[in-house]
């Protein structure tokens, strides 16, 4: 632009010959001119250099910005590993990239040499050496506040190492998945503890529970099986306690597997038996074993004709309906009579149980579903608050839904429902 200038101005220059052309009136017009468009032509060129260079940082500054937010979502190592090697072929074209945490140091993978690894992370700089196909092999050390995280290796061309703003721009690189490795590590950290103290917890209510509401029955069952053994007792008192001890050895055996059910459901080592059953059935068999251990309780049943039937684990879907009968007869008065009503709701298939005791306490009825909650905490009745819990996770395996609430006259109201989904035509079958 400047020699453009110029010419222009040479232009403007008429041409005489002679001594006399240094007199011309044209000529120091024309030379202030020529400076004046020297001086512009230089400020240009800097100019546009400069906003050159402020574009490339601007789109630098937009690709780590893009970087830091995608390693934000990076929950592990390996997630933050796959993030930074996927930039760094995109960005600067690197190839083979690794990362070498602190325990390889001793021996990191070929083609790192320890000698070299340890060089690099205690000058705590990028460190590189040539490869017989022309590229470099660059190690990059990873140091953030709680110490070295790793080295990060790749392969890049001598032409992107040479760049001015490589190094700056790969240093913060470094910074960036060092910090994200060392929130991983954290995180990993905490959840291990986290784990460590639920586990606690868990051992130690479990201790609680078998420890207050087993204790107790097998005391009992001594004290009575050493009555009948003293054969002092009438025959009528020693049937009484002969069923008390077969309905206390009976209430142990459900909360010894109610424990056992519970630890499967927790590991998911459950798979689900599914098969299309008749809920009449289901309900019947249930019926059956309340009867046989609370004879004299009374248990109205709701039951519909021509419910469709539905594709669940029998034998699962029959403990959540024990525990929900056996939860309403140990809570409700003797006299009160329990409610079980089956309904169809649409697409879902809706079994309540309902009492007429003391209803639930105040507060988020959802609470009871979790371990090792009860209504009540301090309570003479029996149980180690597994029933709920277990039915809750039975349920949701069904893709089905489970709640409690108080009735309206008093009392409590438990109900599951059932997804029906598309029952065979057994006519068609037939």
């Amino acid at each position: 632009m400047a020699w453009a200038a110029l010419l222009m101005m040479l232009m403007l220059i008429p041409l005489r010959r002679g001594p006399d052309m240094t007199d011309t009136p044209y000529f120091l017009p024309a030379v202030l001119m020529l400076a004046v468009a020297l001086t512009v032509g230089h400020t240009t060129v800097r100019l546009r250099r400069h906003a050159e260079i402020a574009e490339r940082k601007s789109l630098l500054s937009k690709t780590l910005y893009e970087f830091s937010r995608e390693l934000s979502g990076a929950l592990t190592a390996a997630d933050v590993a796959d993030t930074t090697f996927a930039f760094l072929a995109s960005a600067v074209g690197a190839r083979n990239a690794r990362l070498i945490p602190p325990a390889e140091f001793i021996a990191p993978p070929f083609p790192v040499l320890a000698s070299r690894l340890a060089a690099c992370v205690e000058q705590a700089r990028l460190n590189w050496e040539p490869l017989p196909d022309g590229a470099l092999h660059a190690l990059l050390p990873l140091a953030a506040a709680s110490g070295t995280q790793g080295v990060l290796a790749f392969e890049a061309m001598p032409a992107v190492v040479s760049h001015p703003d490589f190094v700056e721009y790969i240093e913060t690189v470094a910074s960036l998945v060092a910090v994200a490795l060392e929130r991983s590590r954290f995180a990993e950290m905490a959840r291990e503890t986290e784990v460590r103290h639920a586990s606690e917890v868990l051992r130690s209510s479990i201790l609680g529970a078998l420890s207050h509401d087993l204790r107790t029955p097998l005391a009992a069952l001594v004290s009575m099986a050493d009555t009948a053994a003293l054969g002092k007792a009438s025959p009528e008192r020693q049937k009484r306690l002969l069923e008390a001890i077969r309905n206390q050895a009976m209430t142990i055996c459900q909360q010894m597997m109610n424990l056992l059910d519970m630890a499967k459901l927790s590991s998911g080592s459950v798979e689900l038996n599914r098969a299309w059953q008749p809920v009449d059935e289901v309900v019947g068999v249930v019926l059956t074993q309340i009867r046989s251990q609370w004879r004299d309780r009374e248990i109205s049943v709701d039951l519909p004709r021509n419910l469709p039937p539905v594709c669940i684990d029998a034998v699962l879907i029959e403990r959540v309906l024990w525990n929900l009968l056996e939860n309403a007869i140990k809570y409700a008065p003797a006299d009160a009579p329990i409610e079980l009503a089956v309904r169809q709701l649409g697409d879902k298939l809706e079994i309540s149980v309902s009492d007429s005791g003391p209803g639930l306490p105040a507060g988020d009825a959802g609470r009871l579903f979790n371990l090792f909650q009860r209504g009540r905490q301090e309570s003479d009745v029996a149980g180690v608050g597994l029933g709920l819990a277990i039915s809750r996770s039975i349920v949701e395996a069904h893709e089905g839904e489970i709640g409690a609430s108080n009735r309206l006259g008093g009392g409590a109201c438990f109900h599951f429902t059932l997804p029906i989904g598309n029952p065979p035509d057994v006519l068609a079958l037939g």
